[in-house]
């Protein structure tokens, strides 16, 4: 009786003194076993040797933290070493290896802040925006739009389009908001014979009804004419222009530009792999071939090209000023080689020769060395062709009214008629 009394009362003081389970067998497990089981001291001589093994493992692993050098050798032994490698690449795996990691500019036209809804309403529904668009484009893109025109020459349009930059760029509107003024403004043209005094408040009122059609941010009309310098420009006068524009383009208020399309061709190097370094660069090209392409606006001669095919250009040649290699990039070939070719040849020459141009309206995108780049662009595209030099930009000055940072618009000496210089312009 005497030793089973003594079992159990060492029993009771070992569930008494130890209610936690060991490693191998819960609480309820514990209490549930056989008096006998329990109270053998060997069982529990193994379960507090188990369990100072695997305290003593912990406490290995800690302390191996702190010794630098065995972690190195244990990271790289196990391959997760954080040391940087050559490449950077992708967390997941996804993007190819990039030498460098791009640097995002910094402009109000880098509209790829946001990338994960726009790349997820692109794969839904991007091809088949694009060709309907595609299908809408010589419908609004007028080619020779000065034909009918004999005051209006392409001096007048340059001078009007810097200043539909300047205004734009004041109020920090969309890039799709000018592209839409310079298509109205290009339509209402090509249909009616103006006076080369009233280009200026038509294109006014072809900025202001764009923001409208836009329906982002607005100004008023007040803010928005004391840019245009001429007091007889008021809100009033502005709505009669209104009326009368939107009356000769028949209330056809929305169409594809070039902004859309060089927004496509991004959206399509930006989802072939998507990755930071990708996305970033995509952006890049996009800022610059914006610029680029503004420019090219304010030449009558580059409006005989398809919104569609001055695009690819455009993001060709800002790929060529920031040095990106698009060689394996898969590209859209919907216009025969040889016109690619003329229309990249003369918006590479066009950027060579308005560079302080392009520095003053997008000073954090262009680089002080874009005279170089696109020199050398040019010499090895084998281009001996140049168009009507559109850099006669004068002495820009970011002075009021108000800074802008577009160069304000060289005026030309007389030289050329009118005639003369569309002709120029066509070829």
């Amino acid at each position: 009786m005497f030793p089973d009394k003594g079992s159990y009362t060492c029993t009771l003081k070992y569930r008494k003194e130890s209610p936690e389970p060991g490693p191998h067998c819960s609480f309820s497990q514990l209490l549930e076993a056989p008096i006998e089981t329990v109270g053998e001291r060997p069982l529990e001589r193994d379960r507090w040797r188990e369990t100072g093994d695997v305290r003593e493992s912990e406490r290995e692993r800690v302390m191996a933290t702190f010794n630098s050098k065995k972690r190195k050798r244990e990271e790289k032994r196990s391959g997760c070493s954080q040391k940087k490698s050559k490449y950077r690449r992708d967390q997941h795996g996804t993007c190819c290896p990039v030498p460098e990691e791009p640097t995002p500019v910094r402009d109000q036209w880098n509209t790829f802040t946001v990338m994960a809804d726009a790349l997820q309403t692109f794969e839904e529904y991007g091809e088949d925006a694009y060709l309907f668009n595609k299908r809408l484009e010589n419908d609004f893109s007028p080619l020779d739009f000065l034909a009918i025109q004999h005051e209006v020459d392409p001096t007048n349009w340059e001078e009007v389009i810097n200043l539909l930059i300047k205004v734009q760029r004041h109020f920090s509107l969309d890039f799709s908001t000018l592209c839409l003024s310079v298509n109205y403004l290009a339509r209402y043209i090509s249909q009616r014979p103006l006076k080369a005094t009233i280009l200026k408040p038509l294109g006014a009122t072809c900025l202001y009804l764009a923001t409208k059609i836009m329906g982002r941010k607005r100004p008023s009309a007040e803010d928005f004419l004391e840019l245009f310098g001429d007091a007889n420009y008021t809100p009033a006068y502005i709505a009669y222009v209104e009326k009368n524009l939107m009356c000769q383009l028949d209330y056809r208020l929305q169409g594809p530009t070039i902004d859309f399309f060089l927004e496509h061709f991004s959206l399509i190097r930006a989802s072939s792999e998507k990755c930071s370094g990708i996305i970033t660069r995509a952006a890049n090209a996009l800022t610059a071939a914006r610029g680029i392409a503004a420019l090219a606006m304010t030449q009558y001669g580059f409006h005989q090209y398809a919104p569609s095919l001055l695009a690819q250009c455009c993001l060709k040649a800002a790929d060529n000023i920031f040095g990106y290699n698009t060689a394996n990039e898969e590209e859209p070939c919907d216009y025969p080689a040889h016109l690619m070719q003329e229309c990249l040849e003369k918006t590479l020459l066009l950027v060579t020769a308005n560079n302080n141009f392009l520095q003053q309206l997008l000073p954090g995108v262009f680089p002080e060395t874009l005279q170089e780049h696109s020199t050398s662009a040019a010499i090895h595209s084998g281009s001996t062709e140049v168009t009507e030099p559109a850099g006669q930009h004068p002495g820009t000055s970011s002075r009021r009214p108000k800074e802008t940072g577009a160069g304000s618009p060289r005026k030309k000496g007389g030289g050329k008629s009118a005639a003369a210089s569309r002709k120029t312009g066509k070829r």
